[in-house]
């Protein structure tokens, strides 16, 4: 039996979907700016530094001390896809229980968003934490409108 959904629910599902596409850019781009990442986050690290002063990049990308950043996203990335297919369907479902799931979920992105903006990353990754923490207000938006509670007290 399909139902209608407000246009808030549809609002919801769309941002969470933007959420996610905006994960798969960071992903993408961890993957692609890895020296940038590298570099970045060596320049807080007096150790990365001075192996980045020996023996420049190379080493220091092939160093231990360097966290393994593309697979750390890609594992958070396929991580976070999965919750948020589950918490989607779920909460289209009509399970009041997701709403504030949701919005914790969103408020973490937003936390780590802001975390984001003071680091030591290329220019374009400052921007998409910025758009994360943008999507996730206007999540928590969409989730807290009258439509939305009226559509999960029906159910």
């Amino acid at each position: 039996m399909a139902r209608d959904l407000p246009g808030s629910v549809v609002n919801s599902m769309r941002v969470l979907g933007l959420i996610v596409a905006t994960s798969g850019v960071i992903t993408l781009l961890i993957w692609l700016m890895r020296d940038e990442v590298i570099l970045g986050w060596a320049e807080g690290n007096p150790s990365a530094q001075e192996i980045l002063a020996q023996g420049g990049i190379e080493q220091l990308r092939d160093s231990p001390i360097v966290p393994g950043f593309v697979a750390l996203s890609v594992v958070a990335f396929v991580g976070f896809a999965a919750l948020v297919l589950v918490l989607g369907s779920f909460f289209v479902g009509g399970y009041a229980w997701t709403r504030p799931v949701l919005t914790v979920t969103a408020g973490v992105g937003v936390l780590v968003g802001v975390v984001s903006l003071d680091t030591h990353l290329p220019a374009v990754f400052v921007v998409l934490s910025a758009l994360v923490i943008v999507e996730g207000l206007v999540l928590s938006f969409f989730l807290w409108r009258r439509e939305t509670t009226a559509f999960l007290r029906r159910v």
